[in-house]
């Protein structure tokens, strides 16, 4: 975030950038959220953490309860929310440091939906050393996972 977009968000206008503007738009409009991205050292890659800083702030994803003090959700018309990702390490590795970029977005995100939102999770693990027939056959899972989605 910039300067003045962290004086912002504060404020009840979190939102300045035109661009932002437009994605919040199109957020608002979704019923079903779909991150494609590389997990790196451990987590989200920098853009995609920035894109959910900007984007998915107060008025957005969540608001303040001004009689109770507690956060609530702003994103219930959010059904499902998917991620696809690939991973340099083997499975194991990846869930012994946590798995952050996952949990980021099934869990962190997800409360900004509520418990109902269902989450769907496709991992290609130790990319590096799998198969063109391997990397084809996730890509076959991919495809099929998400047309199977209601």
């Amino acid at each position: 975030m910039s300067a003045d977009e962290h004086v912002a968000y504060h404020s009840g206008q979190p939102i300045i950038d035109s661009l932002v503007a437009e994605h919040v738009a199109v957020v608002r409009r979704s019923e079903l959220l779909v991150f494609v991205y590389p997990t790196w050292w451990g987590g989200l890659p920098a853009i995609l953490k920035g894109w959910l800083e900007r984007v998915m702030v107060p008025g957005v994803a969540f608001e303040f309860d001004p009689r109770t003090e507690h956060v609530t959700p702003a994103l219930g018309h959010v059904r499902r929310i998917v991620g696809v990702s690939t991973y340099g390490s083997p499975r194991g590795y990846v869930r012994a440091v946590n798995d952050n970029g996952r949990r980021m977005l099934t869990r962190a995100l997800r409360m900004s939906c509520g418990w109902r939102t269902r989450t769907t999770w496709l991992g290609l693990y130790a990319i590096d050393t799998a198969t063109e027939p391997e990397r084809r056959e996730f890509a076959a899972l991919v495809e099929r996972r998400l047309t199977e989605i209601r």
